[in-house]
C-alpha cells in the first residue's frame, strides 16, 4: 500500500481503528495486570475525562461547584 492509501484508510475509518487501539490495550492490560486493576484504571480514566471536560467548558471554579452542587444533590437529606 502507498502512503496516500493508507492516510485514505485512515482518514475513512479513524473512529474504527482509535476504538480497536483502545480494545487492543484495555486487553494487554487485563492479561498483565488483571481484570479489577484494568478497571479501576479505566475508571479513574473516565472521571479525570469528564473533570477535564467541566474545567474546559465551565472553568476550574465553576466546574468544581457543579461537582459539589451534585454531590451535595445527591446526599441531600430531607
Amino acid at each position: 500500500m502507498k502512503n496516500e492509501e493508507i492516510k485514505a484508510f485512515f482518514a475513512r475509518n479513524k473512529c474504527k481503528v482509535f476504538i480497536t487501539l483502545i480494545g487492543l490495550a484495555a486487553a494487554v492490560l487485563m492479561l498483565s495486570i488483571g481484570f479489577f486493576r484494568t478497571l479501576l484504571i479505566l475508571l479513574l480514566t473516565g472521571v479525570c475525562f469528564f473533570y477535564g471536560s467541566l474545567i474546559d467548558k465551565h472553568g476550574f471554579k465553576d466546574a468544581n461547584k457543579l461537582i459539589a452542587d451534585f454531590f451535595r444533590s445527591l446526599f441531600h437529606r430531607n
